[in-house]
């Protein structure tokens, strides 16, 4: 069931959240990121092929579009694919719009923002709040659209940024006089209290439009606030990059097998005559065979006579 193997580092897909309050900087700190990471990627292509690269899907009226055309530090915001996203803000929607940025050949997709998917028309707490009988068992009934969510942010093979909104968190506690009353202890996200977790990478931003890191896997912001420009994109797209391409292992390990099972196939007739069995009850040709289906050929192949007569 379980088969245990070295670790080593892969290649990665990038789950960055940005999280702050109205006015922050949010949006315009994941389009600078975005735009770096692509830059660094495709150093040889024009602005407008870069910008073709990048998406938002906006839950804010629009107000994404605000930013093509305008200059942050030496960074000219180009026109990136946009997707006006509005209501209901159902799990299933938000895959959809991640599905159509994908078919449109976005490499970057900044969910702007998350919190509509929570706290928003059609979101969770809304559907919750509709939803008849016991609630805390409601609760426990929509936990799979959280896991649908945290599906569409970490396995679509695209880099993913969200945007979050902040809320004042409050704490009870009593007072001198054995009154319950409520204090501030900071703001939190407007999302399910676990899906920072997801994240590799989280940008808390001040209304300065500083940003102090809440979660970093890459341990390349820790500690003193900093502004977000290109260059943090730049420094994430290599730090993602050092990992090993296991997917490029993988296809050239599986052209290795598919060759040399056309290596046995095209000095043996009988072989031959196999390899079009496999192609038949598989329904592919050889070359389209996955791993597993090669490697079975190739055992196939190699069987001694004695065997292959017993398993007939």
């Amino acid at each position: 069931m379980f088969n245990p193997t070295k670790a080593k580092r892969e290649k990665m897909k990038a789950v960055v959240g940005f999280i702050g309050c109205s006015g922050s900087g949010k949006t315009a700190g994941a389009l600078l990121t975005a735009y770096g990471m692509m830059r660094e990627a495709y150093p040889d292509l024009g602005e407008e092929e870069i910008w073709d690269k990048i998406g938002v899907i906006d839950t804010e009226h629009g107000r994404a579009k605000l930013y093509a055309g305008t200059t942050f530090g030496e960074t000219h915001i180009g026109h990136f694919l946009h997707i006006d996203f509005d209501p209901p803000y159902s799990t299933q929607r938000y895959d959809g719009a991640v599905q159509a940025m994908k078919q449109h050949g976005a490499e970057v997709i900044i969910v702007d923002s998350l919190s509509h998917n929570w706290q928003g028309e059609g979101g969770i707490v809304e559907t919750h709040g509709q939803m008849s009988g016991n609630s805390f068992q409601n609760w426990g009934k929509l936990a799979p659209e959280t896991t649908a969510l945290v599906k569409t942010l970490t396995r679509n093979d695209v880099h993913i940024f969200a945007t979050l909104r902040t809320k004042q968190e409050y704490v009870v506690e009593q007072n001198s006089e054995g009154k319950s009353v409520p204090r501030k202890v900071g703001t939190k996200p407007v999302q399910k209290d676990e899906m920072e977790y997801e994240f590799m990478l989280n940008f808390s931003i001040g209304i300065d439009h500083m940003a102090e890191t809440s979660k970093d896997n890459t341990q390349m912001f820790e500690g003193k606030p900093l502004k977000i420009t290109q260059d943090v994109g730049r420094k994430l797209y290599q730090w993602l990059e050092l990992g090993v391409d296991v997917r490029a292992e993988e296809e050239g390990r599986r052209m290795k097998l598919i060759n040399e099972v056309k290596e046995i196939s095209s000095t043996n007739g009988d072989a031959a005559k196999k390899v079009a069995e496999f192609e038949f009850k598989a329904n592919m040709k050889l070359d389209d065979f996955p791993i597993n289906l090669a490697q079975l050929a190739i055992e196939r192949l190699k069987e001694p006579s004695s065997k292959k007569e017993a398993k007939k």
